[in-house]
């Protein structure tokens, strides 16, 4: 696997053949599907949010410091649920 070129040369990237791997089996296909989806989405669709578990108590725990004055805190778990893929205000 070469570095940095694969686009070049018919492989995939270290990332792509990571987020295959860890899909398994079946999901192989939806994988593929939902990586392309996300390429090749036209900027007019919203890009869909993460909403879990994970990010709801990070939300949770986002309000218990903003009310208790906790401002540092507040802005970790701010940058946390925004690189998770989460939205700090649910619709």
């Amino acid at each position: 696997m070469s570095e940095g070129v694969a686009w070049n040369q018919g492989e995939v990237s270290e990332e792509t053949r990571k987020l295959i791997l860890e899909a398994g089996g079946m999901k192989y296909q939806q994988t593929v599907f939902n990586m392309l989806d996300d390429i090749a989405r036209p900027k007019h669709v919203e890009r869909k949010f993460r909403d879990d578990h994970l990010i709801r108590g990070l939300r949770n725990m986002l309000i218990d410091f903003q009310l208790s004055g906790q401002d540092d805190y507040a802005e970790c778990v701010t940058l946390a649920i925004e690189g998770l893929g989460g939205q700090i205000k649910p619709d």
